[in-house]
């Protein structure tokens, strides 16, 4: 198995990466998280110009039609400047979307996220240990009519359509809707949007899926993907930050690079980064080649960037000094990203024991 990126991959890196650079630093960053008022529109706006929304979208329906591991380096760029934009959630809805074989949801659907027109968010999630609910307590009733409570689902103040996970199944949900009721939450990482949503008899449509088990299966192993490739992505950035600091900083007349302290735990970090890539790509190999190895590549990808990113976001602080914990600082920035991070599909324990069913443990 080659997990190396080919040229028009690492094209696409390249153009993601100078285009989140240029609309993406942290000062701009900064600016959206306190406004308070929405994600970054403009970066957005330029996302889905270039097409990176629709990595996973067939040609035929205005996407690029390409695959997983085009749609992790697109997380990737996007958690090394900790973009305040909902990538993540229309990447993983384009994904659920599909998974569904649904072929008219997905006609009616695709285009316009392709477009950029429609936003179409995930309520799947009811309590904190885990994303989706080992029994959803949300109802519908034979006419598609939803009740209950969604405690954490991203994006959704912004969405144009809820694809919700109720006891009988898949339920599409306008947004806006009677009925349906939406409260922004705060989150410790401002780059992140969420909200409460509520439903009071919201009139949906049924989403037939053949096997509900197998597409949450699915659906899981992408949505574990995309969170490890954005923690990859603020792990690399970390250490590349901390890096040029420890050349440039002297103490003593001699760089602090050069102290036992400072250039263990680099080199430490960096061989743990170089690991976690090649886990995170094998991951997305497997899953545009359809193994059926491809969930356990992908929860494993997801447990072990889980851990390093927290680490790395620490070290990042720690060898930074004093100005490490100041507000001026990005580290406090990708501290908060980290934590957060390994909240977004339950607990870091939940997340190793599906690891461990996975791997028959």
């Amino acid at each position: 198995m080659n997990l190396l990126l080919n040229e028009d991959q690492r094209e696409f890196q390249r153009t993601l990466r100078a285009l989140f650079e240029k609309q993406s630093e942290s000062q701009r960053v900064r600016a959206v998280q306190a406004a308070g008022d929405g994600f970054d529109r403009e970066t957005w706006a330029s996302l889905v110009k270039l097409g990176a929304t629709t990595t996973l979208i067939a040609e035929e329906y205005d996407g690029l039609g390409l695959g997983l591991t085009e749609a992790s380096i697109v997380l990737e760029e996007a958690g090394r400047v900790i973009a305040p934009v909902p990538i993540y959630t229309a990447v993983l809805a384009t994904a659920a979307i599909r998974a569904t074989n649904d072929a008219a949801l997905q006609a009616e659907l695709l285009p316009k996220i392709a477009s950029g027109e429609t936003l179409v968010a995930l309520a799947f999630t009811e309590a904190a240990d885990s994303w989706i609910p080992v029994r959803a307590s949300v109802t519908a009733d034979g006419a598609g009519a939803v009740t209950g409570t969604k405690s954490f689902v991203r994006d959704a103040q912004f969405a144009d359509y809820l694809l919700v996970l109720t006891d009988s199944g898949l339920v599409l949900v306008a947004a806006d809707a009677a009925g349906v009721t939406r409260t922004p939450l705060g989150v410790l990482d401002a780059s992140v949007f969420a909200a409460r949503v509520d439903f009071a008899g919201a009139a949906g449509r049924a989403i037939e899926v053949a096997d509900l088990e197998a597409f949450l299966t699915d659906v899981d192993a992408v949505a574990s993907v995309l969170l490890a490739a954005s923690q990859y992505g603020a792990y690399k950035r970390e250490l590349e930050i901390t890096t040029q600091y420890a050349k440039d900083r002297f103490q003593f007349g001699r760089s602090i690079g050069s102290f036992q302290g400072v250039k263990f735990p680099l080199a430490n970090w960096a061989m743990e980064a170089e690991l976690a890539l090649g886990i995170l790509r094998q991951a997305t190999s497997l899953g545009d080649a359809g193994s059926e190895d491809f969930v356990r590549a992908a929860l494993t990808a997801q447990v072990k960037l889980q851990t390093v990113s927290a680490a790395g976001a620490a070290w990042m602080a720690r060898l930074h000094g004093g100005i490490g914990f100041t507000w001026e600082h990005d580290s406090h920035l990708f501290i908060k990203q980290a934590k957060t991070a390994q909240l977004l599909l339950g607990t870091p324990g939940n997340r190793s024991e599906r690891l461990a069913v996975a791997l028959g443990i």
